[in-house]
């Protein structure tokens, strides 16, 4: 089990490593630019209180957007190109994991080994999950030395509240496409569903703040319960966070190693 979990964090160590260097590059080139950002926070911040609620809630702007170092990061890298690095990743490595050797015909040779099909199943999520907490560390904390770096003022306790947030809403999403490459036998199924499923809630989370009479349908959205502003800047989660993530999390996985378990690998 555990040399089927290692061949994969070496097969896959080149694509981890890249995304992490992407995003630490990403971390450095805003906190480089924050100081300047900084500077104007005044007229920013009169710039921002303009916008309508409704803008401020559908794509997570908080007042202290331009003011403090979290809620700069918050905004221009945590609230959305954050998220869609771990998409690519880690839907990507689940698309791989079950449907992808199933479709390559590779699936066979793996179940040939002395191994059950549950510890086949876990080792791969497992490496998976492994490869999130690196990522997920990696993108967070890298921020503290960068901050440094430039003499940035920062409180170490809501980047905590960040890499937990993230990890969960990580967890969440790996585990949608890790349970869909159980299901189906096509990979590109995988990444089509899943990103579908993610789009769309993320669209009912936008429209859900442009409307009053639609309001409910945020709690129906997975990025509703996704606020990087407020674990960063505010150092807070909701506690709907914690069920929501965890709970489908731990949903698709019994899920998923379920139909994996009675599959009919041939056909």
């Amino acid at each position: 089990m555990w040399s089927i979990f290692w061949r994969i964090i070496k097969d896959r160590r080149t694509s981890l490593l890249i995304y992490c260097i992407v995003t630490v590059l990403l971390l450095w080139m805003y906190i480089a630019l924050f100081p300047a950002f900084q500077k104007q926070s005044a007229s920013m911040e009169q710039l921002i209180k303009g916008y309508p609620e409704s803008f401020m809630k559908a794509f997570n702007f908080d007042i202290k957007s331009f003011t403090t170092l979290e809620g700069f990061l918050s905004t221009e890298q945590y609230s959305f190109v954050w998220p869609l690095m771990v998409v690519l990743l880690m839907v990507g490595y689940a698309g791989a994991a079950l449907a992808g050797e199933i479709e390559k015909g590779t699936i066979e040779i793996l179940l040939s080994q002395p191994v059950s099909r549950f510890k086949l199943y876990l080792s791969r999520y497992l490496a998976g999950l492994f490869m999130l907490v690196i990522f997920v560390s990696v993108s967070v904390y890298s921020a503290i030395p960068i901050s440094k770096i430039y003499d940035i003022n920062f409180s170490a306790g809501n980047f905590n509240s960040l890499a937990l947030l993230g990890l969960m809403f990580s967890l969440a999403i790996y585990s949608i496409g890790y349970m869909l490459s159980a299901i189906f036998s096509d990979r590109g199924k995988v990444f089509f569903l899943s990103g579908g499923i993610l789009i769309a809630t993320y669209v009912l989370n936008i429209v859900s703040s442009l409307k009053d009479s639609l309001s409910d349908l945020k709690y129906f959205s997975f990025f509703y319960y996704f606020n990087p502003a407020k674990a960063l800047a505010h150092n807070q989660i909701d506690n709907w966070s914690y069920l929501v993530f965890l709970g489908l999390a731990l949903f698709c996985f019994i899920f998923g190693a379920i139909i994996f378990l009675k599959k009919d690998i041939t056909t």
